[in-house]
């Protein structure tokens, strides 16, 4: 197995889950254009926040995830940390620059498919001043919106709990920890999804981000092409384009889980009928991301 590819639809309730650069009143939600409409998204770097925080909350006995220090600086020890191992890093040496470690976890920002415009609001919150005889504040304006999301995850398997080295003119990988541990730390990865809360501003915008539609193929070819299959036509999800992409994919992934959630997508039927035709049962999201694990567990790396 060379590599992992997930890609998932979530559809969250009225939230704001990483807000831009705002004004002195105004709590905004980061968007991005497409042919003239505004979208919403969440940065790739929230989402590695996500899934990191995801992992680090389910650790076991004994397992091991850094905290970066004042420098923001993790320690660098990919044997013994998880999140070093998984996420990459760079870390500055005195006198010698920098060691880096590139990371073997791949995440999409979490693109919004439905028009912003179309799916939002905005909501008021009182900012009250400490030290005045009188209640009184400022009125900040937040925006909030409905949508449904698309993220994905590429783990390079072949490069997880390993290094690369040169030798005879070749790039080989060097292995600081066994194959089960390895497993083990890719699969924290996709079990992280049943299990992602860590998002912004939940004190107030109580939000579910897990997958509510999830596709996941295990690949004897490191690729990204799975993250093509999703896509929305006049709002609903393009059959044409899901086939083509799976059976392409189909091609070096003899693992394929499927999960969907009833009453996501408005063309669900059909939706079926093309993982049917392609040979790929359809199950509950949880349920396909707890097989997906189980057989990690007993694939060959």
């Amino acid at each position: 197995m060379k590599g992992i590819e997930i890609v998932w639809l979530s559809k969250t309730d009225l939230t704001n889950l990483n807000s831009g650069e705002g004004e002195s009143n105004l709590i905004d939600i980061k968007k991005f254009k497409k042919n003239g409409i505004e979208y919403p998204y969440v940065s790739g770097q929230a989402m590695r926040y996500y899934i990191k925080e995801a992992i680090r909350r389910n650790l076991k006995e004994g397992e091991f995830m850094c905290v970066p220090d004042d420098k923001g600086e993790p320690c660098g020890d990919p044997k013994k940390c998880i999140a070093c191992d998984l996420f990459g890093y760079m870390k500055t040496i005195k006198d010698k620059g920098a060691d880096t470690r590139v990371s073997p976890v791949k995440v999409s920002p979490a693109i919004g498919l439905l028009p912003f415009d179309e799916n939002s609001t905005i909501d008021f919150l009182t900012r009250r001043h400490k030290g005045t005889e009188k209640a009184e504040g400022d009125i900040v304006n937040v925006e909030l919106g409905v949508n449904i999301y698309k993220v994905g995850i590429a783990i390079d398997v072949q490069r997880v709990g390993g290094e690369e080295k040169i030798k005879d003119r070749q790039v080989k990988i060097e292995y600081f920890i066994d194959e089960n541990e390895r497993k083990n730390r890719i699969s924290k990865v996709i079990e992280a999804l049943r299990f992602l809360t860590d998002y912004s501003k939940q004190a107030r915008l109580l939000t579910d981000f897990t997958p509510d539609f999830v596709i996941i193929a295990f690949q004897d070819i490191y690729s990204h092409r799975l993250q093509k299959a999703i896509e929305f036509k006049d709002g609903k999800l393009d059959v044409e384009r899901l086939k083509a992409v799976l059976r392409d994919v189909k091609e070096y992934s003899p693992k394929i889980f499927v999960g969907l959630l009833p009453g996501l997508l408005e063309n669900e039927e059909e939706v079926r009928k093309v993982f049917n035709e392609v040979g790929l049962e359809v199950k509950t999201p949880d349920k396909a991301i707890k097989e997906a694990v189980n057989c990690l567990e007993n694939s060959k790396l």
